[in-house]
């Protein structure tokens, strides 16, 4: 194979096929045949985290320096390709790495002079439960960073200035047993009150930046965890918002920021941290959540036509409203209301961003996608190969730090998903790019002299 096989399809062949082109199946096989997948890892890697690897050595080490065998970035580079992979459980990560292959390619994806052998999956959940989590969670946040200043990604932009960050929390794990002091619990009581059994639980808080509409990736977590097990008040959500905010101040002290989020966060706490920390807000807003503006809301939405606009799309009727400068407290809130034939009830968002004929249909686009913490978010790492809420270490210790490796593999995942224009001119499933990325990095071999052509400076454009 030539060298030409290693650089960018769209320079091998001249452009990709057109996406309402129908592509036959010789046509799918000779552009794979032309495309190396783990060359097109090394390039996205090396050209959007070229700092993954010093960082991760910078971590500082626990283990007795008498019984180390693997460095940091070595078994942390494992787990995080094991996730960006969706290989979803700790034994698997042995069986599909343990080839002469797999270790070459290793070895010079980290840039090292020797490597004899890949940690065993036990080394790496020993490693991990010793691992203060705090390390690896700082360097989330300058993964992020990078890629903000990059630029790639300003056009991602709400009203082309805010980054919008989406905070939500989800269940990671449960069981009918205590499984450490910091577990949350639930009570199950039968229609007398009478506890039936006690449900054992861990959650974590999220903050996702939105990149392109397409590319959800964490930038500061929380975890939702009482302090010992008898608490008279247990931890929540909103509570863990409060921590959260401090630490996404701290990271990005002067990034511009509108914050999404459910209906829980529609309070005037929440409208003063956003307003001390310079940044905005558009949160869902649900019956029941602040009646003095939902009712001055729903009196003043009728009354003034000149801010209602009804459209049909596809045979659905839409219909958006909007009434500004609703006060409450010391803030100015401005209302958003989206209804259509097709949905069983109305999308309604609050705002403090002013509101105008140019651009309250897109600010409801904007909160509607908060769903995307959800979809391309949550539920991708639960249910499509990150296996989110599988107990990857008994170790509660280990357990934040096997979540902070799967935020960076599928930060890695996705910008290998959509950075590669091959995958939607081949029309290739999401499940089956990642297994023609592991089939590659398992048989073909990154030698020294490919590591020069993939080393040459590119650019990447997300559509």
């Amino acid at each position: 194979m030539n060298t030409k096989n290693f650089i960018s399809i769209n320079q091998t062949r001249g452009g990709l096929n057109d996406e309402n082109k129908r592509i036959t199946r010789a046509e799918k096989r000779e552009q794979l045949d032309d495309f190396n997948a783990s060359c097109e890892l090394y390039k996205i890697l090396r050209h959007f985290f070229p700092g993954l690897i010093p960082l991760l050595k910078q971590i500082k080490d626990s283990r007795h320096q008498s019984y180390i065998t693997y460095e940091n970035q070595v078994i942390l580079y494992v787990r995080i390709f094991a996730a960006a992979f969706h290989i979803g459980s700790m034994r698997k990560i042995t069986v599909n790495f343990n080839s002469r292959v797999c270790i070459e390619n290793f070895k010079q994806m980290m840039a090292l002079t020797e490597l004899a052998e890949l940690p065993h999956w036990k080394t790496i959940n020993d490693y991990l439960e010793q691992l203060d989590p705090k390390e690896l969670e700082v360097i989330i946040p300058k993964l992020v960073s990078r890629l903000i200043r990059m630029h790639t990604f300003d056009d991602s932009r709400i009203r082309g200035k805010y980054w919008q960050i989406i905070v939500d929390g989800t269940e990671l794990y449960n069981t009918n047993e205590r499984h450490c002091p910091h577990c949350l619990t639930r009570e199950h009581k039968d229609k007398d009150g009478n506890i039936l059994w006690t449900e054992y639980y861990h959650c974590v808080l999220e903050a996702k930046l939105v990149l392109n509409g397409k590319i959800v990736v964490s930038i500061a977590t929380e975890f939702i965890e009482n302090e010992e097990p008898n608490v008279s008040k247990q931890d929540c959500e909103r509570k863990a918002f409060y921590r959260l905010e401090k630490k996404l101040k701290q990271y990005f002290p002067r990034l511009p920021i509108c914050l999404c989020a459910d209906s829980l966060y529609a309070c005037g706490p929440v409208f003063d941290i956003c307003k001390r920390n310079n940044w905005h807000h558009i949160i869902r807003f649900k019956n029941g959540s602040l009646p003095s503006v939902a009712e001055e809301f729903h009196t003043l939405k009728s009354m003034e036509p000149e801010q209602i606009f009804s459209q049909t799309v596809n045979g659905v009727k839409e219909t958006y409203l909007y009434v500004s400068d609703i006060p409450y407290q010391a803030h100015t809130l401005n209302v958003v209301e989206y209804t259509a034939s097709s949905l069983k009830y109305a999308f309604v968002f609050i705002t403090d961003l002013p509101i105008s004929k140019r651009n309250f249909m897109q600010t409801v686009q904007d909160g509607r996608h908060r769903w995307k913490i959800e979809n391309e978010g949550f539920n991708t790492q639960k249910n499509q190969g990150y296996e989110l809420e599988h107990l990857f270490s008994e170790d509660y210790n280990a357990m934040k730090n096997h979540y902070f490796l799967i935020q960076i593999g599928h930060m890695i995942a996705q910008l290998f998903e959509n950075a590669l224009q091959i995958w939607k001119s081949i029309l290739v499933p999401d499940y089956m790019i990642f297994q023609i990325l592991k089939q590659s990095f398992q048989t073909f071999i990154l030698s020294e002299a490919v590591i020069p052509v993939l080393n040459e400076r590119r650019q990447y454009r997300f559509p």
